[in-house]
């Protein structure tokens, strides 16, 4: 990991004696892109304001280049709810913006950012589609080239194609060395751009991993077979999960290759094989399902 630009160290949150965050400890290296995932409730929303000093902690701390305390100097936040105001036109935001920075983005950037058509920079903010207006708070974060993100569920209410433009814009930022932290329900967007994982659950830290280590250390496979195979798949071992449907029979096995061998053996071909690997959003679930208290 290159130079902690965030630490947090056994952060504790409390409020009205529940626990909500129980010691948390990790670093963040500057240019790095964590992606904080977990259920609803995990804690993911007041770690991050903890972080960012709104919350104030019951123990622990966090340093933020070295500083501890509020964190303020190049530093842009984007909350849950848009909060940019509804009555002025886009292109008012956007100087307004572009005038309380010392050195911000230019016109052409930031259209280059939005891609907007040119009607839209006429209109007010609160006839933008929910997701354009998701996009352009963003863009507003970006205005005063900061250094560090925090981004509480950024893509909320995006649709497909602005949700494409959001992480067109992350993959950009991450090249040019900005660090970010965000939270995601959405496990296609933690795989399109995050670089870690932090997995919450029930106020505990309980994975610390990359989205390539999470899909790769669990080897179940899911296997479908026509149902003409139905009886020899009863007879195999080390299989489990089995679900018999119309045409087809289902079932997950850790040992594909033992299984393989079996099936070929049994006249199966290549061809009458479909194999699934468990996906990233299967292995959070059995994450968070976990009690590691």
């Amino acid at each position: 990991m290159s130079e902690a630009i965030l630490q947090v160290t056994n952060l504790v949150k409390k409020i009205k004696g529940k626990t909500i965050l129980d010691h948390i400890s990790f670093e963040v290296g500057q240019g790095d892109c964590l992606a904080l995932i977990g259920p609803n409730g995990a804690g993911k929303t007041t770690l991050m304001s903890c972080i960012l000093g709104d919350k104030k902690a019951s123990s622990g701390q966090v340093f933020i280049k070295g500083k501890k305390g509020k964190a303020q100097d190049q530093i842009a936040v984007l909350l849950q709810e848009n909060t940019i105001p509804s009555q002025l036109k886009v292109k008012e935001l956007i100087a307004f913006f572009q005038d309380i920075s010392e050195n911000g983005l230019s016109k052409e950037e930031i259209q280059a950012l939005l891609q907007f058509q040119d009607d839209q920079y006429q209109q007010f903010a609160d006839k933008l589609s929910g997701g354009q207006r998701r996009l352009l708070a963003f863009v507003l974060c970006l205005i005063d080239k900061p250094k560090i993100l925090f981004l509480d569920e950024p893509t909320a209410g995006m649709d497909t194609s602005t949700r494409q433009r959001f992480w067109e814009i992350v993959n950009e930022l991450k090249k040019a060395g900005t660090t970010i932290l965000y939270s995601s329900h959405y496990i296609e967007e933690v795989e399109h751009t995050a670089d870690r994982i932090l997995v919450l659950h029930q106020g505990k830290l309980i994975r610390d991993t990359t989205p390539y280590a999470m899909r790769h250390e669990e080897k179940e496979k899911q296997v479908t077979l026509p149902s003409s195979f139905v009886s020899i798949v009863h007879g195999l071992s080390d299989i489990y999960e089995i679900t018999e449907k119309r045409d087809v029979i289902i079932f997950m096995t850790k040992d594909i290759e033992k299984v393989w061998q079996s099936l070929e053996e049994a006249g199966c071909g290549i061809s009458d094989i479909e194999i699934q690997n468990k996906t990233l959003l299967d292995s959070l679930f059995d994450s968070t399902r976990e009690d590691k208290a």
